[in-house]
């Protein structure tokens, strides 16, 4: 089951990344320094606009060193309080304040009030953003060997954005002992609501010999808020209801329905070198096995120390109170250390 998991995502992946015709650039970005760029606006996020050139090829500028931003195209724009505002990007006579061009006319926000920017207007794959990572480890004295796959993609609309996420771990060890595998396939829809609340569809499916999941397939849906939001730091917190289905290692299969809850933190600072902390834990107390309780659990660092290079070390942690298999584990946790690179 974890090469058919591996070979879907990384199918979808090349479907992503195959070459596309991108749009005309024309967009332009004035720097405090009077410098002018020309180019297409990928996005704003964690402080930093990505930037599209023909000459430099993509590169991201600190948003407190950028005046104006000059876009044909229209933009999502949100900001630190939540609001959110579409349409083409024009020169205020403020230095300090983005000038939109909505539906309703000319709205002016402050520079330091925007958190994410992104086109809506765009083709396709300029709305695309796309990673991948690859890990290996093994020492002499214990001969275990581990080695992992992950890839991430994330597609932006006007009202929500869409992403899906892969990681892949196999664990090999000498002296004639087994070979232990864990692989996750999840994708999820977030639709956004005005007060900084969300609406969440998601799906998730994995397998996990540590803990006697030969497969696990569950779809959810959920509510959540975002209470913090900037351009250094988002804190989420979410709850809803799934229904899955497990396949143990040993036994009969079962469908289950859940509560879901779920809190995740992320820190993100982009001076040298460029660094983000995240963490998250999800709960999922059992409505229908009265009394059984699952978590996972999951801590990252990312430092880039090559442009779009990122050396990943992450923790994980799952929990099951229950197993289904009866020689499983009732916990999972390690430590992955890994390369990955953003398209």
């Amino acid at each position: 089951m974890n090469r058919y998991l591996t070979a879907l995502f990384l199918g979808l992946l090349a479907l992503f990344s195959s070459p596309a015709a991108h749009a005309e650039k024309t967009d332009i970005v004035v720097l405090k320094n009077g410098d002018k760029i020309t180019g297409e606006v990928k996005g704003l996020e964690r402080g930093k606009l990505s930037f599209s050139t023909d000459s430099m090829g993509t590169v991201s500028i600190e948003w407190e060193d950028i005046e104006a931003v000059l876009s044909a195209t229209g933009q999502a724009v949100e900001l630190v309080n939540g609001q959110r505002f579409y349409g083409p990007l024009q020169k205020s006579e403020n230095t300090d304040m983005v000038q939109i061009v909505t539906p309703e006319g000319a709205v002016g926000v402050g520079v330091l009030d925007v958190v994410s920017m992104y086109p809506v207007e765009a083709g396709f794959w300029d709305r695309l953003d796309i990673g991948a990572s690859v890990g290996f480890s093994w020492d002499k004295a214990s001969d275990v060997g581990k080695y992992s796959i992950g890839a991430d993609a994330e597609y932006r609309r006007r009202e929500s954005i869409s992403s899906a996420n892969f990681s892949s771990e196999v664990t090999t060890q000498g002296d004639g002992l087994s070979t232990t595998s864990r692989a996750n396939l999840s994708g999820q829809h977030l639709r956004f609501r005005p007060n900084k609340r969300f609406t969440a569809w998601f799906g998730n499916a994995e397998k996990n010999d540590e803990l006697g999941i030969k497969l696990r397939t569950l779809a959810g849906v959920g509510y959540g808020w975002v209470p913090i939001r900037s351009n250094r730091k988002m804190l989420m917190f979410t709850g809803g209801i799934d229904v899955n289905r497990e396949h143990p290692a040993e036994g009969e299969a079962e469908t289950n329905v859940e509560a879901v809850g779920m809190f995740s933190y992320d820190y993100f600072r982009y001076s040298n070198p460029e660094r983000r902390f995240g963490t998250s834990l999800t709960v999922f107390p059992s409505l229908t096995d009265w009394g059984r309780v699952r978590a996972d659990f999951k801590t990252q660092l990312d430092i880039e120390f090559v442009s779009d290079f990122f050396w990943v070390m992450s923790l994980y942690a799952n929990y099951d109170s229950d197993p289904l298999s009866e020689n499983a584990s009732s916990s999972d946790y390690g430590i992955n250390s890994s390369l990955r690179y953003k398209f």
